[in-house]
């Protein structure tokens, strides 16, 4: 009992508030200086093997690939053709038209991705000699026929390979078509991916049967051109 007054009511009105207010100092500092526990290495949730087109994965260094070519001025040849739009003219030997986006895909660097893609677009055909295709319109590899028409691809530089997108099996003429489809393709982390658009002349086929793929822009209404994106679905790294 050392400490304890005699008498239970023989304390004073300011020695309570002395002791009220020492209390209530004790019950502030220690909520001031309380912490939540640390996290514990065993708490982090590693991400999975297979990871959406979302912040903080290699994805994001492919968000937004789009390439235009539209057309400018008049339609010629029975409104079949057009001169694409003359600021996409280019000073190049070989090329009239060669617009391209240049991007470093991410991840880490010496491990191969498997990249899975949607390519979607209004193009024109081009016939290939040699390489594989996948989905009727996916080139791999092949050497591009020599016959004024436009052709649309993607290069990777780790594993070397060219992928164009517009490929088809009938003989180029004056139509347009949709391209809708998905594909993996392997991408080493800090590889560059050129997504590019190539011409040897200023003519391109118009959009003169109006096709549209849906849920993309500028749809319902028809491109007055051509155009092709792609948009990552998911990045697997190789096993």
């Amino acid at each position: 009992m050392t400490g304890t007054s005699s008498s239970g009511t023989g304390s004073t009105p300011s020695a309570k508030r002395t002791a009220l207010a020492l209390g209530f100092a004790w019950l502030v500092g220690g909520c001031a200086t309380t912490h939540p526990p640390a996290r514990s290495a065993g708490n982090v949730v590693a991400a999975p093997a297979t990871a959406p087109a979302t912040g903080g994965s290699p994805a994001t260094s492919l968000a937004g690939l789009r390439i235009e070519v539209p057309c400018k001025g008049d339609k010629f040849g029975e409104n079949t053709e057009c001169h694409w739009d003359p600021t996409l003219k280019v000073n190049d030997p070989k090329w009239k038209l060669k617009s391209e986006i240049v991007r470093t895909f991410g991840g880490t660097p010496g491990v191969i991705y498997d990249v899975t893609v949607r390519v979607r677009g209004v193009v024109e055909p081009k016939n290939f000699t040699g390489g594989t295709v996948e989905h009727e319109h996916f080139q791999i590899g092949g050497t591009p026929d020599v016959n004024n028409y436009n052709f649309y691809r993607l290069k990777v530089s780790d594993p070397a390979q060219d992928y164009t997108v517009n490929r088809h099996e009938k003989k180029v003429g004056h139509f347009l078509f949709a391209i809708d489809y998905t594909v993996t393709i392997p991408i080493r982390g800090g590889a560059t991916l050129t997504m590019g658009a190539y011409d040897d002349n200023d003519i391109s086929i118009a959009n003169h049967q109006n096709v549209i793929v849906p849920e993309i822009p500028p749809a319902p209404a028809p491109f007055d051109g051509q155009f092709f994106q792609i948009d990552v679905i998911a990045v697997t790294p190789k096993g």
